[in-house]
Protein backbone atom coordinates (compact mmCIF):
# COMPACT_ATOMS: atom_id res chain seq x y z
CA UNK A 1 0.00 0.00 0.00
CA UNK A 2 1.51 3.62 -1.20
CA UNK A 3 0.75 6.28 1.67
CA UNK A 4 1.10 9.80 0.90
CA UNK A 5 1.36 12.51 3.46
CA UNK A 6 0.74 16.12 2.71
CA UNK A 7 1.13 18.89 5.40
CA UNK A 8 0.28 22.57 5.47
CA UNK A 9 -1.00 25.25 7.38
CA UNK A 10 -3.40 25.42 4.66
CA UNK A 11 -4.43 29.13 5.56
CA UNK A 12 -6.50 29.33 3.14
CA UNK A 13 -6.07 25.86 0.57
CA UNK A 14 -6.30 26.91 -3.16
CA UNK A 15 -6.03 24.82 -6.75
CA UNK A 16 -2.55 24.92 -6.19
CA UNK A 17 -3.16 22.77 -3.15
CA UNK A 18 -5.64 20.49 -5.27
CA UNK A 19 -3.45 19.87 -7.78
CA UNK A 20 -0.12 18.68 -6.20
CA UNK A 21 -2.71 16.39 -4.61
CA UNK A 22 -4.03 15.36 -7.72
CA UNK A 23 -0.37 14.96 -9.08
CA UNK A 24 0.87 13.32 -6.40
CA UNK A 25 -1.77 10.54 -6.78
CA UNK A 26 -1.29 10.18 -9.90
CA UNK A 27 2.41 10.24 -10.13
CA UNK A 28 3.25 7.73 -6.96
CA UNK A 29 0.16 5.76 -7.84
CA UNK A 30 -0.87 6.39 -4.44
CA UNK A 31 -3.70 4.83 -2.84
CA UNK A 32 -4.18 7.26 -0.26
CA UNK A 33 -3.10 10.85 0.52
CA UNK A 34 -3.89 12.20 4.19
CA UNK A 35 -3.68 15.79 4.28
CA UNK A 36 -2.45 17.18 8.04
CA UNK A 37 -3.62 20.78 8.55
CA UNK A 38 -0.95 21.97 10.93
CA UNK A 39 -2.20 22.66 14.18
CA UNK A 40 0.78 24.59 15.87
CA UNK A 41 3.89 24.99 13.63
CA UNK A 42 6.85 25.16 14.99
CA UNK A 43 7.67 27.94 12.62
CA UNK A 44 5.28 29.93 11.90
CA UNK A 45 1.51 31.99 13.32
CA UNK A 46 -1.59 31.26 11.25
CA UNK A 47 -3.72 33.87 13.29
CA UNK A 48 -6.49 31.64 12.10
CA UNK A 49 -8.60 29.65 14.11
CA UNK A 50 -7.70 25.98 13.12
CA UNK A 51 -11.35 24.94 12.98
CA UNK A 52 -11.74 27.27 10.00
CA UNK A 53 -8.70 26.10 8.52
CA UNK A 54 -9.60 22.40 9.03
CA UNK A 55 -12.86 22.83 7.68
CA UNK A 56 -11.67 24.84 4.81
CA UNK A 57 -9.48 22.02 3.87
CA UNK A 58 -12.46 19.21 3.83
CA UNK A 59 -13.79 21.82 1.30
CA UNK A 60 -11.28 21.81 -1.25
CA UNK A 61 -10.09 18.07 -0.87
CA UNK A 62 -14.37 16.92 -0.89
CA UNK A 63 -14.10 15.44 -4.55
CA UNK A 64 -11.04 13.90 -4.20
CA UNK A 65 -11.97 10.39 -3.43
CA UNK A 66 -7.75 9.23 -2.76
CA UNK A 67 -7.87 12.11 -0.41
CA UNK A 68 -8.57 12.09 3.80
CA UNK A 69 -8.15 14.86 5.77
CA UNK A 70 -6.81 13.85 8.86
CA UNK A 71 -7.10 16.81 12.37
CA UNK A 72 -4.44 14.78 14.10
CA UNK A 73 -2.56 17.27 15.08
CA UNK A 74 -4.93 20.10 14.67
CA UNK A 75 -6.39 18.49 17.93
CA UNK A 76 -3.42 17.82 19.66
CA UNK A 77 -1.85 20.73 21.94
CA UNK A 78 1.75 19.76 20.89
CA UNK A 79 4.21 21.55 18.31
CA UNK A 80 3.32 20.23 14.97
CA UNK A 81 6.37 18.41 14.47
CA UNK A 82 6.12 15.94 11.19
CA UNK A 83 8.15 13.20 12.66
CA UNK A 84 5.44 13.03 15.29
CA UNK A 85 2.52 13.05 12.23
CA UNK A 86 4.64 10.02 10.51
CA UNK A 87 4.68 7.96 13.65
CA UNK A 88 0.96 8.26 13.98
CA UNK A 89 0.62 7.29 10.07
CA UNK A 90 3.24 4.70 10.44
CA UNK A 91 1.12 3.47 13.63
CA UNK A 92 -2.21 3.32 11.77
CA UNK A 93 -0.44 1.99 8.28
CA UNK A 94 2.30 -0.30 9.33
CA UNK A 95 3.18 -2.26 6.45
CA UNK A 96 2.42 0.82 3.99
CA UNK A 97 5.52 2.77 2.48
CA UNK A 98 4.74 6.48 3.27
CA UNK A 99 5.93 9.52 0.83
CA UNK A 100 6.03 13.04 2.23
CA UNK A 101 5.07 15.73 -0.47
CA UNK A 102 6.45 19.15 0.51
CA UNK A 103 8.33 22.03 -1.32
CA UNK A 104 11.54 22.89 -2.10
CA UNK A 105 11.35 26.05 0.26
CA UNK A 106 10.83 23.57 2.83
CA UNK A 107 13.25 21.40 1.55
CA UNK A 108 15.48 23.72 2.22
CA UNK A 109 15.61 23.61 5.60
CA UNK A 110 15.00 20.42 6.47
CA UNK A 111 18.14 19.64 8.16
CA UNK A 112 17.24 21.95 10.73
CA UNK A 113 13.44 19.91 11.09
CA UNK A 114 12.96 18.33 14.40
CA UNK A 115 14.37 14.64 13.94
CA UNK A 116 15.03 14.71 10.38
CA UNK A 117 16.75 11.53 9.71
CA UNK A 118 13.71 9.95 11.58
CA UNK A 119 11.35 11.89 8.84
CA UNK A 120 14.05 10.16 5.82
CA UNK A 121 14.14 7.01 7.95
CA UNK A 122 10.00 6.53 7.64
CA UNK A 123 9.14 8.20 4.21
CA UNK A 124 10.47 8.91 1.19
CA UNK A 125 10.56 12.58 0.39
CA UNK A 126 8.84 14.59 -2.81
CA UNK A 127 9.98 17.44 -3.69
CA UNK A 128 7.89 19.83 -5.52
CA UNK A 129 9.38 23.52 -7.10
CA UNK A 130 8.19 26.63 -5.57
CA UNK A 131 8.85 30.27 -6.98
CA UNK A 132 12.54 31.55 -6.16
CA UNK A 133 13.64 28.19 -4.90
CA UNK A 134 16.40 26.51 -7.17
CA UNK A 135 15.07 22.87 -6.86
CA UNK A 136 18.61 21.20 -8.50
CA UNK A 137 20.65 22.98 -5.94
CA UNK A 138 18.07 22.15 -2.62
CA UNK A 139 18.09 19.15 -3.46
CA UNK A 140 22.07 18.09 -3.81
CA UNK A 141 22.39 20.44 -0.84
CA UNK A 142 20.34 18.00 1.21
CA UNK A 143 21.28 14.93 -0.37
CA UNK A 144 24.60 15.79 0.59
CA UNK A 145 23.86 16.75 4.12
CA UNK A 146 21.47 14.10 5.09
CA UNK A 147 22.65 11.23 2.79
CA UNK A 148 18.91 10.90 1.36
CA UNK A 149 17.81 10.43 -2.36
CA UNK A 150 14.79 12.59 -3.33
CA UNK A 151 11.73 12.23 -5.63
CA UNK A 152 10.65 15.76 -7.27
CA UNK A 153 6.78 15.92 -8.28
CA UNK A 154 6.14 16.58 -12.26
CA UNK A 155 4.09 19.34 -13.59
CA UNK A 156 3.23 21.53 -10.98
CA UNK A 157 2.34 24.74 -11.17
CA UNK A 158 3.31 26.88 -7.53
CA UNK A 159 2.23 30.22 -9.34
CA UNK A 160 -0.96 30.29 -6.30
CA UNK A 161 0.72 30.95 -2.58
CA UNK A 162 -1.51 31.70 0.20
CA UNK A 163 -0.27 34.94 0.81
CA UNK A 164 -1.06 36.55 -1.82
CA UNK A 165 -4.66 34.96 -1.38
CA UNK A 166 -4.71 36.54 1.80
CA UNK A 167 -3.97 39.89 0.86
CA UNK A 168 -6.21 40.06 -2.04
CA UNK A 169 -8.90 39.38 0.20
CA UNK A 170 -8.02 42.25 2.44
CA UNK A 171 -7.85 44.60 -0.66
CA UNK A 172 -11.12 43.25 -1.81
CA UNK A 173 -9.91 41.75 -4.93
CA UNK A 174 -10.80 38.83 -6.95
CA UNK A 175 -9.54 35.17 -6.01
CA UNK A 176 -9.40 32.98 -8.90
CA UNK A 177 -6.89 30.90 -7.32
CA UNK A 178 -9.70 29.84 -4.25
CA UNK A 179 -12.23 27.13 -5.22
CA UNK A 180 -15.85 28.34 -4.94
CA UNK A 181 -16.70 26.36 -1.88
CA UNK A 182 -13.65 27.90 0.09
CA UNK A 183 -14.42 31.06 -0.97
CA UNK A 184 -17.55 31.15 0.13
CA UNK A 185 -16.61 30.03 3.43
CA UNK A 186 -14.25 32.43 4.10
CA UNK A 187 -17.01 35.18 3.05
CA UNK A 188 -19.47 33.42 5.50
CA UNK A 189 -16.95 33.98 8.54
CA UNK A 190 -15.51 37.24 7.66
CA UNK A 191 -11.82 35.58 7.46
CA UNK A 192 -8.67 37.80 5.89
CA UNK A 193 -10.99 40.72 6.05
CA UNK A 194 -10.76 42.70 9.12
CA UNK A 195 -8.81 45.67 7.15
CA UNK A 196 -11.23 45.24 4.03
CA UNK A 197 -13.05 48.43 5.18
CA UNK A 198 -10.26 50.39 5.56
CA UNK A 199 -8.42 49.17 2.02
CA UNK A 200 -12.22 49.80 0.68
CA UNK A 201 -11.98 53.23 1.75
CA UNK A 202 -8.26 53.61 1.05
CA UNK A 203 -9.52 53.63 -2.80
CA UNK A 204 -11.24 57.13 -2.76
CA UNK A 205 -7.86 58.54 -1.88
CA UNK A 206 -5.58 56.66 -4.56
CA UNK A 207 -4.89 56.62 -7.77
CA UNK A 208 -5.18 52.69 -9.30
CA UNK A 209 -1.41 52.85 -9.57
CA UNK A 210 -0.65 54.35 -6.15
CA UNK A 211 -2.85 51.80 -4.98
CA UNK A 212 -1.05 48.70 -6.49
CA UNK A 213 1.86 50.18 -5.38
CA UNK A 214 0.54 50.32 -1.51
CA UNK A 215 -0.76 46.57 -2.11
CA UNK A 216 3.13 45.49 -2.86
CA UNK A 217 4.50 47.34 -0.02
CA UNK A 218 2.27 45.77 2.71
CA UNK A 219 3.01 42.49 0.96
CA UNK A 220 7.00 43.44 1.35
CA UNK A 221 6.55 44.85 5.22
CA UNK A 222 4.62 41.63 5.97
CA UNK A 223 7.55 39.41 4.19
CA UNK A 224 10.00 41.06 6.60
CA UNK A 225 11.86 39.54 9.72
CA UNK A 226 10.72 42.12 12.56
CA UNK A 227 8.84 41.36 15.73
CA UNK A 228 6.15 43.43 14.62
CA UNK A 229 2.38 42.90 15.38
CA UNK A 230 1.26 41.71 11.71
CA UNK A 231 -1.49 44.13 11.64
CA UNK A 232 0.22 47.25 12.51
CA UNK A 233 2.61 46.58 9.71
CA UNK A 234 -0.58 46.25 7.64
CA UNK A 235 -2.42 49.58 8.82
CA UNK A 236 1.25 51.40 8.55
CA UNK A 237 2.24 50.15 5.33
CA UNK A 238 -1.45 50.67 4.04
CA UNK A 239 -1.80 53.84 4.71
CA UNK A 240 2.10 55.22 4.23
CA UNK A 241 0.88 57.08 1.27
CA UNK A 242 -2.89 58.17 2.23
CA UNK A 243 -2.02 61.81 1.81
CA UNK A 244 -0.16 61.43 -1.41
CA UNK A 245 -3.53 63.19 -3.74
CA UNK A 246 -4.43 65.78 -0.63
CA UNK A 247 -4.53 68.78 -2.36
CA UNK A 248 -2.90 71.67 -0.79
CA UNK A 249 -6.29 73.59 -0.16
CA UNK A 250 -7.48 71.00 2.09
CA UNK A 251 -4.38 71.20 4.23
CA UNK A 252 -6.04 73.00 6.65
CA UNK A 253 -9.03 70.39 7.05
CA UNK A 254 -5.74 68.61 9.06
CA UNK A 255 -4.30 71.59 10.62
CA UNK A 256 -1.52 71.28 8.90
CA UNK A 257 0.75 73.69 7.23
CA UNK A 258 3.84 72.36 4.96
CA UNK A 259 5.97 75.45 4.90
CA UNK A 260 9.32 75.05 3.72
CA UNK A 261 9.18 70.93 3.66
CA UNK A 262 9.62 69.56 -0.06
CA UNK A 263 7.04 68.36 -2.22
CA UNK A 264 8.47 64.99 -1.94
CA UNK A 265 7.89 64.70 1.46
CA UNK A 266 4.60 66.64 2.32
CA UNK A 267 2.72 63.49 1.53
CA UNK A 268 4.46 61.79 4.58
CA UNK A 269 4.39 64.37 7.44
CA UNK A 270 0.30 65.23 6.46
CA UNK A 271 -0.26 61.41 5.77
CA UNK A 272 0.25 60.64 10.04
CA UNK A 273 -2.72 63.74 10.34
CA UNK A 274 -5.01 61.89 7.66
CA UNK A 275 -4.32 58.56 8.87
CA UNK A 276 -5.51 59.87 12.34
CA UNK A 277 -8.22 62.05 11.84
CA UNK A 278 -9.77 60.15 8.40
CA UNK A 279 -8.80 56.61 9.22
CA UNK A 280 -9.33 56.50 13.61
CA UNK A 281 -5.38 55.56 13.61
CA UNK A 282 -4.44 56.39 17.13
CA UNK A 283 -0.71 53.86 17.96
CA UNK A 284 1.76 56.54 17.87
CA UNK A 285 3.97 53.83 16.48
CA UNK A 286 2.20 53.33 13.30
CA UNK A 287 1.45 57.48 12.96
CA UNK A 288 5.30 57.98 13.36
CA UNK A 289 6.43 55.11 10.70
CA UNK A 290 3.87 56.56 8.33
CA UNK A 291 5.27 59.89 9.04
CA UNK A 292 9.03 58.75 8.17
CA UNK A 293 8.35 56.72 5.40
CA UNK A 294 10.38 58.86 3.24
CA UNK A 295 12.90 60.64 5.21
CA UNK A 296 13.52 58.42 7.75
CA UNK A 297 15.29 59.57 11.18
CA UNK A 298 17.53 58.28 13.71
CA UNK A 299 16.52 55.94 16.44
CA UNK A 300 13.74 54.20 14.04
CA UNK A 301 11.52 51.64 15.22
CA UNK A 302 11.14 48.16 13.68
CA UNK A 303 8.03 49.10 12.74
CA UNK A 304 9.42 52.86 10.80
CA UNK A 305 12.17 50.36 9.50
CA UNK A 306 9.41 48.35 7.98
CA UNK A 307 7.78 50.27 6.45
CA UNK A 308 10.95 52.73 5.06
CA UNK A 309 12.36 49.54 3.59
CA UNK A 310 9.15 48.13 1.88
CA UNK A 311 8.02 51.46 0.36
CA UNK A 312 11.70 51.24 -1.22
CA UNK A 313 11.67 47.53 -1.78
CA UNK A 314 8.38 46.31 -3.09
CA UNK A 315 8.64 44.31 -6.15
CA UNK A 316 6.66 46.00 -8.44
CA UNK A 317 9.53 48.74 -8.53
CA UNK A 318 11.57 49.23 -11.77
CA UNK A 319 15.08 48.95 -10.35
CA UNK A 320 17.23 46.06 -8.69
CA UNK A 321 16.33 45.99 -5.28
CA UNK A 322 18.21 41.67 -4.22
CA UNK A 323 21.58 43.67 -3.61
CA UNK A 324 19.83 45.43 -0.21
CA UNK A 325 18.40 42.50 1.62
CA UNK A 326 20.59 41.43 4.30
CA UNK A 327 19.83 38.63 7.14
CA UNK A 328 18.56 41.29 9.39
CA UNK A 329 15.92 43.98 9.14
CA UNK A 330 18.72 46.74 10.51
CA UNK A 331 21.48 46.03 8.32
CA UNK A 332 18.39 45.72 5.44
CA UNK A 333 17.70 49.03 6.80
CA UNK A 334 20.74 50.60 6.40
CA UNK A 335 21.60 49.23 3.16
CA UNK A 336 18.55 50.87 1.54
CA UNK A 337 18.71 53.96 3.22
CA UNK A 338 22.30 54.47 2.13
CA UNK A 339 21.54 53.53 -1.71
CA UNK A 340 18.27 55.91 -1.18
CA UNK A 341 19.98 59.26 0.16
CA UNK A 342 22.76 58.65 -2.93
CA UNK A 343 20.16 58.30 -5.45
CA UNK A 344 18.88 61.96 -4.00
CA UNK A 345 22.54 63.25 -4.32
CA UNK A 346 22.88 61.92 -7.68
CA UNK A 347 19.96 63.85 -8.70
CA UNK A 348 21.37 66.96 -7.81
CA UNK A 349 18.47 67.25 -4.74
CA UNK A 350 19.40 68.24 -1.20
CA UNK A 351 19.17 65.26 1.29
CA UNK A 352 16.51 66.07 3.42
CA UNK A 353 18.26 67.12 7.35
CA UNK A 354 16.21 63.79 8.45
CA UNK A 355 17.81 61.51 5.99
CA UNK A 356 21.40 62.83 6.16
CA UNK A 357 20.83 62.85 10.33
CA UNK A 358 19.66 58.92 9.98
CA UNK A 359 22.39 58.31 7.69
CA UNK A 360 25.02 59.95 9.91
CA UNK A 361 23.40 58.27 13.22
CA UNK A 362 23.01 54.69 11.93
CA UNK A 363 26.90 54.97 10.25
CA UNK A 364 28.61 55.60 13.51
CA UNK A 365 25.81 53.19 15.28
CA UNK A 366 27.57 50.04 12.80
CA UNK A 367 31.01 51.54 13.39
CA UNK A 368 30.50 51.21 16.84
CA UNK A 369 28.95 47.61 16.67
CA UNK A 370 32.38 46.75 14.82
Amino acid sequence: MKVGIFGGTFNPPHKTHLQLAQSAIRQLGLDKLIVFPCGNPPHKSCFVDSAHRLQMTRLAFADVPQVVVDDFEIVSTAKSYTANTLRYVKGTYPDAQLYLVMGADSLAYLQDWYQPQAILSMAQVVVYGRKGVDLDEQIAKQSKLLGASFVVLEGVDTADNSTDIRLNYQFGLPQPSVLPQVDAYVKANGLYQQHLPMCTKLKDYLKPSRLAHTYHVVKAGLKLPSQCNPDDVFVACALHDVAKYVHSAHHARYDFEAGSLPPSVVHAFLGERVAQQDFGVTDRQILDAIKYHTTARPNMTELDMVVYVADKVEESRPYPVSHLFAPTLQQTFYNVLLEASEVVKQSGKVVHPLTQQAVDFYTQLIKEDI
